[in-house]
């Protein structure tokens, strides 16, 4: 399949897959996103960007690597993203202001195609809202080194390709491991967690795979 952006916004006006596509990147024993959410105390609103530009006529997704700290999410693959704060008027300010820091992207390159599902992660209790976003200009990476280790991007058609989907044991904090947990190989890189269902929710809206 050859997406154009006239075809991911128009498909992103249809009625989303939702948290049934989540579910084959879910990391074992991880229920729905909405019922955990309705489990939880207190938490906490975020927001990500699911950034697409054209380049050389194809269509490229931005992921970053966190730089590593001392947290639960160190060293991990993501989409630009983060908390909301009491300044951004609504999550989607919320995406692209941290897209604008962590990466250097200009507001005025921003146009929205579209939200996903959210996403909720009970381990650092955040309810994360995917957005899409068409980036009109030819990106300028300028990496917030204290949260980004690296910026990269893939093809978005890499996404429909038959073997993209793997497993693999993935070794947390706390001597935690957690076997045959589905990911995304891209760029040579174990895309998990809430990046992974996300994609793969962006991906069911254009195939059944």
């Amino acid at each position: 399949m050859i997406l154009t952006i006239e075809d991911i916004r128009k498909y992103l006006t249809y009625r989303l897959p939702g948290e049934d596509a989540h579910i084959p990147m879910s990391p074992m024993g991880r229920g729905r996103s909405s019922e955990a959410l309705s489990r939880s105390i207190n938490h906490r609103e975020s927001a990500v960007a699911l950034i697409i530009y054209e380049y050389q006529n194809e269509l490229k997704c931005i992921l970053t690597e966190r730089s590593p700290y001392r947290g639960m999410h160190s060293g991990e693959i993501c989409f630009p993203g983060g908390k909301m704060e009491e300044s951004d008027e609504d999550l989607k300010q919320t995406a692209m202001r941290e897209s604008v820091e962590e990466i250097g992207l200009k507001y005025e390159g921003f146009e929205l195609l579209g939200k996903l599902t959210p996403v909720f992660i009970p381990v650092s209790n955040f309810s994360i809202q995917p957005f899409v976003f068409y980036y009109t200009q030819a990106p300028v990476f300028v990496p917030n080194i204290r949260e980004v280790a690296e910026i990269f991007t893939f093809p978005i058609q890499q996404l429909f390709e038959k073997d993209i989907i793997k497993k693999t044991r993935i070794k947390l904090s706390g001597n935690r491991v957690l076997d045959d947990t589905p990911y995304f190989d891209i760029n040579n890189k174990v895309v998990w967690g809430a990046t992974a269902l996300i994609l793969h929710e962006f991906k069911r809206i254009f195939s059944n795979g």
